[in-house]
């Protein structure tokens, strides 16, 4: 027997999110992963029946781990089931991962196949004492994605509009982010975001057209009115349409609208109890960012006193649902022993989780740790790197700026004064205006362009070299500080 077939003899109320995430995992693999993570909430409420036991948390985290806790399932099945629960977070919010178009179909067709595994290892659970079955995985073709887009033109099928809409914006999305780090890889270029801008104009448009049937599509229309992604802007029926989609239980509108709650955007006044409502509401469908900005919420104490230990739990179940802004909270809380005992190794882990899905703080204090060989072996080689990193990913005015003060003052490999000088120059340009790092760029800056001035006041310097010396120079005043334009 095939795939198909195997999760039909599991249970029939499988074949559906199956047969969606087969079809489309090439062509909407956000979709398709999203569906994936469907299936492991549905394996996990049936283990649990099976064993009669009454789960206590809503959240798909929290149940996998009970179910383990109890010995219904083992380590080995646990960690499957936490795996297609990460898979299916990071096909929800691709763009919070940095994932390339490429790397989600193969994520999403890998996780086709893991899916698969997993229901033949779960079937003698929940269909003790039949034989085995034998089957074979059936290779996936790219035939569902012409129909999808019959189905979405011919049919106007809001369901296919939706995907299609997805789609394109995952597309549109990944564009901006190359078109983005192109342009921080070669100073000087214009950034060009025409291609990303007609992409997603086109997602912005099957958005509107599924939108009046279709929940999930209605909250993605009204983000593209509040982005202005089909060139049109509207924020008050943006905030409309986001609602109404939370009323219907959309995870990613719950999630929103706790964070306009939480931060008093959008036209709502801070609430950080309707704020509580809405991102806990979003947290139980395993929305890993309303877990974080849960957690964001105890932290600052928004309820009354900071509640350190709640605020760590918190990012700790969005770092393990894959949320790379949670995992370097975590890894901070870790260090510094807050909301608990303070755990520098366990704390580096998640700082070097969180780098590794190229999450900018975190790589600027990973860089920072390689660079001075605190709880990592010192690698100045590998600490420019990953200051290169969290600029690329983040523009990061800190990782900016130490990758200069780490050029100046000689501590990388290959010091290099034109790329210090142009790191410092961009630093203080992203930089918070009357920020504390605002206000140390620019005490420093003099002191840091005089050996500029030094290289070009010293006649060994080659003239080619004293030549590009000069046009970085020029990005500064005649005291050393930096100019608001070198235009």
């Amino acid at each position: 027997m095939n795939d198909l077939e195997l999760v039909r003899r599991l249970d029939r109320r499988l074949v559906d999110d199956y047969q969606l995430a087969r079809n489309y995992c090439l062509d909407v693999p956000t979709f398709a992963l999203v569906h994936l993570r469907s299936i492991a909430h549905r394996l996990t409420s049936w283990l649990g029946e099976r064993a009669e036991l009454t789960f206590q948390s809503k959240n798909l985290y929290d149940r996998i781990e009970q179910l383990a806790r109890s010995r219904t399932i083992d380590m080995r099945l646990a960690r499957k089931l936490h795996k297609l629960r990460g898979d299916g977070n990071k096909g929800a919010h691709p763009e919070k991962y940095h994932l390339s178009l490429e790397q989600l179909v193969q994520l999403a067709a890998k996780s086709v196949k893991d899916t698969a595994r997993l229901c033949a290892e779960v079937y003698p659970l929940l269909h003790p004492g039949e034989p085995t079955l034998e089957w074979q995985f059936e290779p996936v073709d790219v035939v569902a994605g012409r129909e999808l887009c019959y189905r979405a033109v011919m049919e106007d099928d809001p369901e296919a509009q939706y995907l299609v809409g997805l789609s394109l914006k995952a597309r549109a999305l990944m564009h901006q982010e190359r078109a983005r780090s192109f342009a921080e890889a070669n100073d000087g270029q214009a950034l060009d975001l025409s291609d990303s801008r007609r992409v997603l104009e086109q997602a912005a448009d099957w958005f509107r057209r599924a939108a009046p049937e279709h929940p999930a599509a209605r909250f993605e229309h009204g983000v593209a009115l509040l982005n202005g992604y089909g060139g049109e802007r509207d924020p008050k029926q943006a905030v409309r349409l986001i609602e109404a989609a939370a009323e219907q239980g959309v995870a990613d509108a719950l999630a929103l609208v706790g964070y306009f709650h939480l931060a008093g955007s959008q036209g709502y006044g801070q609430d950080p109890i309707k704020a509580e409502r809405y991102l806990t509401e979003a947290a139980d469908q395993d929305q890993p960012e309303a877990m974080a900005n849960l957690g964001v919420l105890y932290y600052q104490g928004l309820l009354g006193a900071p509640d350190l230990a709640r605020a760590r739990s918190c990012s700790e179940r969005a770092a393990l649902a894959g949320y790379p802004h949670a995992q370097y909270h975590l890894a901070v809380m870790l260090f510094a022993g807050e909301g608990g005992e303070a755990d520098p190794e366990a704390g580096l882990t998640w700082l070097q989780r969180s780098a590794e899905q190229h999450y900018p703080d975190a790589l600027a204090d990973l860089a920072q740790r390689t660079l001075d060989g605190d709880g990592v072996d010192a690698n100045p080689g590998t600490a420019v790197a990953l200051y290169r990193e969290a600029i690329q990913y983040g523009r990061l005015p800190r990782a900016m700026f130490e990758l200069a003060l780490a050029h100046f003052d000689g501590e990388v490999p290959e010091r290099d004064l034109v790329e210090a000088a142009t790191l410092l120059h961009g630093a203080f340009l992203h930089a918070v205006p009357d920020s504390e790092l605002a206000d140390a760029i620019w005490q420093l800056t003099p002191e840091l362009v005089a050996q500029l001035d030094q290289a070009l006041a010293n006649p060994q310097t080659p003239s080619e070299q004293a030549a590009v010396l000069a046009q970085v120079r020029d990005r500064f005043d005649d005291q050393g500080y930096p100019r608001e334009s070198t235009a």
